[in-house]
């Protein structure tokens, strides 16, 4: 009889302490995580699935058939507690793991993409984060090959692509089995390939005395840029602002100048033909024709794009022109350069084209502004010549 009670307290206890569970993440999105659970026993109730975090218990946000989703914000671990109770009545609590650590869900891949124009080859660069497995690269069905440096992933492919915007999918393998996909849409041009719409350029900020302002009710961006002798453009970079003609009262914006460092996609304007060259890694990618400045209105110079605009508005002496509108002369996009003089922008009337017409910026088809927006970086060289040579196939024999 006491051999009996022991055994039974054996199993009991077998039973109670041992991997009851085996618990699968289903997927992990935006701080939510799909929890699913194998019983390694014969259940006679639905199980019950918990968390145990730095800030407390959690119970699912909902339950999805035999799936548990969870919100695990603020915390950076989850203890995961299972219950459920077999054939005998006896209750599980056992589970695969017992502790998962979210970082590895919540970190991301470096992904860099870049044309070498003169051996044909387009690069995908990935740096993986740790615990996490490539298993895939996919753009225009062209042919991958790889190689790794210095902890990044190459890889690249001599497989022209077709202009246009196309999307870049990379594929990981994470733990748990967890599996995720990094979507990228990129512009092509003429083999050359950037993100779509660009990133920006490297820059440094350079603080301005006061340094620090804080907004007043009713104050503008244009006023306080206006105040400090910076431009609109520089309080945008400088403080993340992806809308300058929003800003709140109290808010404290640094007062500083921007500086670009460097530029992989570089515009050269030739005041003499008219013509306008697109660079990319100092090859020529593409000319476009323009309108420019009467009498000489638009000095050369180097120059930098500090902000692109979709559909822009028109303030002409202090009148509001809002976008597209007949009177509006700017097109479907504007580019800002760093003299606020100046810009580059489309037009409502194509007709100008290829004439002296402006008062100093540069006008052009909205088609082909679009597709250079669409192309290059904030931050990209700008540089106003007055040459009757033609445009050179690499930037550096630009006289």
């Amino acid at each position: 009889m006491i051999r009996k009670i022991l055994l039974l307290l054996f199993l009991t206890s077998f039973l109670c302490f041992g991997i009851d569970h085996k618990v699968i993440v289903e997927w992990f999105e935006n701080d939510l995580i799909c929890l699913s659970a194998q019983t390694l026993y014969t259940p006679s109730k639905p199980l019950k699935i918990y968390l145990l975090t730095q800030t407390g218990h959690r119970l699912p946000k909902h339950v999805e058939s035999d799936r548990y989703v969870f919100d695990v914000s603020r915390t950076s671990w989850i203890l995961l507690e299972v219950f459920g109770k077999n054939s005998l009545g006896f209750t599980m609590s056992g589970s695969d793991p017992e502790k998962i650590d979210l970082s590895v869900f919540r970190a991301e891949p470096d992904i860099y993409v870049f044309s070498d124009l003169e051996s044909g080859r387009t690069y995908v660069v990935v740096k993986i984060p740790d615990g996490w497995t490539f298993k895939g690269c996919k753009l225009q069905n062209v042919s991958f090959r790889k190689f790794y440096h210095a902890g990044y992933l190459y890889l690249y492919t001599t497989d022209k692509l077709k202009d246009g915007i196309d999307k870049l999918q990379v594929n990981f393998l994470l733990p748990f089995g967890v599996e995720k996909t990094f979507v990228q849409e990129l512009f092509i041009l003429n083999h050359a390939v950037n993100i779509l719409r660009g990133g920006t350029e490297p820059y440094v900020i350079e603080p301005v005395a006061p340094y620090q302002h804080v907004v007043q009710r009713g104050e503008t961006l244009w006023e306080i840029a206006n105040r400090y002798g910076v431009r609109i453009a520089d309080l945008e970079i400088a403080n993340n602002l992806p809308d300058g003609n929003r800003i709140v009262a109290g808010t404290v914006l640094k007062i500083a100048r921007v500086k670009f460092l460097e530029s992989l996609t570089t515009l050269v304007i030739n005041t003499q033909t008219s013509k306008l060259a697109l660079y990319y890694n100092n090859r020529l990618v593409k000319t476009f024709p323009i309108a420019v400045g009467k009498s000489d209105a638009t000095p050369p110079g180097v120059y930098w794009i500090m902000k692109k605009e979709i559909d822009p508005a028109l303030y002409w002496y202090g009148e509001y022109i809002p976008p597209r509108s007949p009177i509006n002369g700017l097109g479907t996009r504007f580019f800002q350069l760093s003299n606020p003089t100046y810009g580059i922008h489309g037009t409502t009337k194509p007709w100008e084209i290829g004439k002296r017409i402006s008062h100093g910026c540069i006008r052009m088809f909205n088609q082909d502004i679009e597709t250079i927006d669409a192309f290059i970086n904030v931050g990209t060289k700008v540089i106003v010549v007055r040459s009757t040579e033609d445009f050179p196939e690499n930037l550096k024999d630009l006289r």
